[in-house]
């Protein structure tokens, strides 16, 4: 609820073109209708990955909701708005294997952040192996 929404990320949906549109509008439809999904938004590098996150980010928030964004480096959590690596935002050890769990309480601050949070956008989720993205599906469904 304390991170500063830039205007300019409000004004980018102005901006997107037409397959980034698409998915905005795609993925807001599912926020605004509290219908759980999942997506995966790809492309090569320069393609304006960010740029959606960053108005997905900006409508959100602007409306009063939250939304986390993190990210699998720390380089790429740093362009985001509020961005925290996902080691850092869901608590993953730094080992994980077919049965860990992350090390978030499920009645702490950041647990109950992410069952309020409207979006959460995870930027260079390939990156991560596969252990650790499972331990964080793991862990939401508990």
């Amino acid at each position: 609820m304390s991170v500063k929404v830039p205007a300019e990320d409000v004004a980018a949906q102005s901006k997107l073109n037409q397959e980034q549109a698409e998915a905005y509008n795609t993925i807001l439809e599912r926020v605004n209708s509290e219908t759980p999904g999942l997506f995966f938004v790809d492309g090569p590098g320069g393609t304006g990955k960010t740029f959606l996150y960053r108005a997905l980010l900006g409508k959100v928030r602007s409306e009063g909701m939250i939304a986390l964004a993190s990210a699998t480096s720390g380089v790429a959590a740093t362009i985001l708005p509020g961005g925290r690596t996902a080691h850092s935002r869901f608590a993953i050890p730094l080992q994980a294997d077919e049965t860990t769990m992350t090390n978030m309480s499920k009645q702490g601050g950041g647990a109950k952040l992410i069952r309020q949070a409207k979006l959460i956008i995870w930027d260079e989720t390939p990156m991560a192996k596969r252990h650790i993205i499972e331990t964080v599906d793991r862990s939401f469904r508990d």
